[in-house]
């Protein structure tokens, strides 16, 4: 029997895998809109390029207490036959093929025949730890509850869904689902939701560039997705003696023993300290693995070739080695770095022999 892939996810610090062929898409969290009828497991909807999308509470399904949201939060797109729905995860880990021989049947009483058994098809053992593999189909289908079906036939054009959604615009706060979150939050998630609104041509589609933006020194960065593994914060920092300034140490990512570097100096920024709670993005290139050290993580966007520009001409700066060109993203310009050539440049050596 061959090996399927899963895409694996981490939910209240435990990790979970779903058929990679029953996922259509991910992307950060945006504001959901909740609807007059639902179900208990039923969030709300967003509007997908003109379509509802139900947005499924899965910690509620799972019998999991839900902790709040945070920005750095994603949503799985679950397709399984012409049904979609969505579901919010803490983060998105990786792809991973595992072998049959690494599955267990479920453990979970079999004389129960519950919902929550049927959902869990088994328990995958690998190099990371246990993964518990979830059932699409009954996700999908069990979310779709006749009010959502039917809202979802009646507003099947734009302007319906649009026009429904603005009506219902304030609905999610009473759910206190946004109430944790400040005002620039709120109008981050705001922006999201108008992304996902707008339909894309096929071949503009193609033509765009996925972004990862984060915070650094007050200024906006962006790093290529290609080279993106995963977002992760910070906890705990083993230091490496004698290392160069820019090498802060080495963190644990799931008994992986991955090098934490500080880039700030070759983007012209100060060399500032790691602060508490600091975030780190975690990049893959060929076999090398580093983690950059990041004060904030803001979004994963999408930005055209037309909407890049040149930076203008000043003096020479370390950092036109390494970029890309400028963007707008929200009040500002964004930086947008070639990770590839910084990670393997004399500036930056992370492999350093000590």
């Amino acid at each position: 029997m061959s090996h399927e892939s899963y895409l694996i996810f981490n939910l209240n610090h435990s990790r979970y895998g779903i058929l990679a062929t029953a996922v259509q898409e991910l992307f950060f969290l945006p504001e959901v809109t909740a609807i007059a009828v639902t179900s208990g497991t039923i969030l709300g909807v967003i509007n997908l390029r003109g379509k509802f999308l139900p947005v499924m509470d899965l910690y509620r399904r799972l019998e999991q207490a839900r902790p709040p949201f945070q920005l750095t939060d994603s949503m799985i797109v679950l397709e399984w036959k012409t049904q979609r729905i969505g579901i919010i995860v803490n983060q998105v880990d990786s792809v991973q093929a595992i072998a049959p021989d690494r599955i267990a049947a479920n453990v979970c009483d079999r004389s129960k025949e519950s919902l929550q058994n049927k959902l869990l098809t088994g328990i995958a053992n690998v190099e990371e730890g246990i993964v518990t593999l979830l059932n699409p189909e009954l996700l999908v289908q069990h979310a779709f509850i006749e009010t959502v079906f039917n809202l979802n036939s009646d507003f099947n054009n734009n302007g319906s869904v649009n026009d429904t959604l603005k009506h219902s615009s304030d609905s999610a706060l009473n759910q206190g689902l946004y109430d944790h979150f400040d005002s620039q939050e709120r109008q981050i998630l705001q922006e999201r939701t108008e992304a996902l609104r707008c339909s894309v041509d096929d071949e503009d589609s193609a033509s765009l560039l996925p972004l990862a933006v984060v915070g650094l020194g007050g200024e906006y960065f962006g790093f290529g997705l290609e080279t993106v593994h995963e977002f992760t914060e910070i906890h705990k920092i083993t230091p490496i003696p004698c290392c160069p300034p820019h090498i802060v140490g080495n963190i644990n990512l799931r008994g992986e023993i991955v090098t934490l570097i500080n880039i700030n100096n070759v983007v012209d920024l100060p060399m500032n300290g790691v602060r508490l709670h600091q975030q780190a993005v975690v990049v893959r290139l060929d076999q090398r693995v580093a983690g950059i050290a990041v004060d904030d993580i803001f979004d994963v966007t999408y930005v055209h070739p037309s909407q890049m520009t040149t930076p203008p001409i000043a003096l020479n700066s370390a950092k036109d080695d390494y970029l890309q060109g400028v963007a707008p993203y929200r009040d500002r310009m964004m930086s947008i770095i070639n990770l590839s050539k910084l990670l393997t440049s004399e500036a930056l050596v992370v492999n350093e022999e000590v």
